[in-house]
C-alpha cells in the first residue's frame, strides 16, 4: 500500500458510461455495450480534493450528485499500449468521487442538451475528490468488489466491480491511445449510479470500494 498525493498527479483522466446500468439509465447513452468508453475528459488540479478535505460547492454549483469509483494508478509509461501493456503498468487502484452539477449553470447552452456526461463540470474547483491511499491488488481479483456512496451517513448507491463492461486494462489501454500516460497519473473507471443523489444540503458524503479504500469528505457551501 502507497500514497498518492494531488503534487503527484501529472494527468487525472475519467470516464463516463463504463457501467451498462448507469449508461442506460442516462439518456445520452444507448443500452447496448459500445466498442470502447463512450466519454472521456481529464480534470485539472484545481478540481481535486484530498481525503479528508472539505468539498467547497461554489453558489452557482447546483443539483450536485456524488459518484463513487474505483480509480487505476498508473505505474509506468504508457503510449497507445495493448492491453497486456496496460495491466503491466497498472501500479495499484484507489477510490475517487465523481461529483456533477445538473442544475441550470454552468449547463450546456442547449435547454434540451444533458448536462450529467461531465464534459467541462471538472473544471470546476473542487469537484474530484480523491482517496490518496493506493491499494495493490491483482488484476484478477478486481471483480465482484461492492462499490458504495453514502450522504450523511445514508447510503444512496450500491454496486459492483463486475457491472463495468471494461476491464481496468482494456479501460487504461483504451485511453493510453488518447491522452499518453505516466507514471503517478490516475485513471477513474467510472460510476454505477443509476439515479441522482443530491449533495446540495449534505455535510458528508463518502465513497468505498471494497477491499480497496474508502473515501470521506466534509461538504459546505461557501459564497
Amino acid at each position: 500500500m502507497t500514497t498518492i498525493t494531488v503534487d503527484d498527479i501529472g494527468t487525472f483522466v475519467a470516464l463516463g458510461g463504463t457501467f451498462g446500468a448507469h449508461r442506460s439509465a442516462s439518456s445520452i447513452h444507448r443500452d447496448e455495450r459500445p466498442r470502447w468508453p463512450p466519454n472521456l475528459w481529464t480534470v485539472p488540479r484545481t478540481a481535486i480534493v484530498p481525503d479528508g478535505a472539505t468539498i467547497e460547492l461554489r453558489p452557482y454549483a447546483e443539483q450536485v450528485t456524488i459518484g463513487p469509483e474505483p480509480v487505476a494508478v498508473i505505474g509506468s509509461p504508457l503510449d497507445r499500449a495493448d492491453v497486456n501493456e496496460a495491466a503491466a503498468a497498472i501500479a495499484g487502484f484507489t477510490v475517487s468521487n465523481d461529483l456533477a452539477a445538473l442544475g441550470e449553470f454552468p449547463a450546456f447552452p442547449y435547454p434540451d442538451q444533458e448536462t450529467h456526461s461531465g464534459r467541462g463540470f471538472k473544471i470546476m474547483p473542487g469537484f474530484s475528490p480523491l482517496l490518496e491511499t493506493v491499494t495493490d491488488i491483482e488484476l484478477d481479483s478486481f471483480g465482484d468488489r461492492a462499490i458504495e456512496a453514502e450522504i450523511d451517513g445514508e447510503r444512496v448507491v450500491e454496486g459492483s466491480t463486475d457491472e463495468i463492461d471494461w476491464s481496468p486494462a482494456e479501460i487504461v489501454a483504451h485511453v493510453s491511445k488518447i491522452v499518453p500516460l505516466e507514471p503517478k497519473d490516475v485513471v477513474s473507471l467510472g460510476e454505477p449510479s443509476t439515479e441522482h443523489h443530491y449533495i446540495d444540503e449534505a455535510t458528508s458524503v463518502t465513497c468505498r470500494v471494497d477491499g480497496i479504500g474508502e473515501l470521506t469528505n466534509a461538504v459546505r457551501r461557501v459564497d
